[in-house]
């Protein structure tokens, strides 16, 4: 008679390791990267907002006042075709 005891195996009693790390370190490891991948976003996204601001300024700057309606209409559009892309690849991901 086969026993269905999960603690026969052949891993039986050994610690769950993730290469040379035990599994909870690795959780405190994930759990710090995923913090850090938090602050990064942040900053990217206000590094983000800050460039769009000085684009347009630039924008109002250098093009002639007649013009700047169509550039900032240009530049807006690559932005947000640019966004629709990374929505796009990141759906595709999570599917």
């Amino acid at each position: 008679m086969e026993s269905t005891d999960e603690s026969s195996g052949p891993d039986a009693g050994q610690p769950t390791h993730t290469g040379n790390r035990p599994r909870r370190e690795v959780d405190v490891w994930r759990l710090l990267a995923w913090g850090a991948l938090a602050i990064c976003s942040l900053l990217a996204a206000f590094a983000l907002v800050q460039l769009y601001g000085s684009v347009t300024e630039a924008i109002d700057l250098w093009v002639e006042p007649r013009h700047q309606p169509l550039m900032h209409a240009a530049f807006n559009l690559v932005v947000l075709l640019g966004s629709l892309i990374g929505i796009s690849l990141l759906v595709r991901e999570l599917n």
